[in-house]
């Protein structure tokens, strides 16, 4: 299996995680595990990572009920258009109005809205 990495923003991913306590950062949540260029590796990874859970939960290692295998594709310029949606969230909740927020590539779950008072 040919893996990539799921950060490269300049191609097609398919990215594999895990929900699962992180005890770094003391909270669950989905952790990057692998990333490939190829959906049939993704999904043949990702059977392999839930028979290898479900396997565990059947030996009655300690596994959290709520940890499962999932995974998403990402397209090129995803990390990009992420960022610049969350630009847009803190400038709200702090406040500032952004100029130039029109020319923003926003992912298309994002949209704008300006209100403008009349004088």
């Amino acid at each position: 299996m040919a893996t990539v990495d799921p950060d490269d923003d300049t191609i097609y991913r398919w990215v594999v995680r895990h929900y699962r306590y992180d005890s770094f950062r003391r909270e669950r949540r989905h952790v990057v595990v692998a990333a490939f260029d190829n959906p049939d590796e993704f999904h043949a990874d990702i059977e392999e990572r839930a028979a290898r859970l479900r396997a565990r939960e059947d030996r009655g290692d300690d596994v959290d009920p709520a940890e499962y295998i999932s995974g998403m594709m990402r397209q090129p310029g995803y990390r990009r258009l992420q960022r610049n949606a969350h630009l847009l969230k803190r400038a709200i909740e702090h406040g500032v109005a952004l100029t130039g927020v029109e020319d923003l590539d926003l992912p298309s779950s994002v949209g704008v809205t300006r209100a403008v008072r009349r004088s």
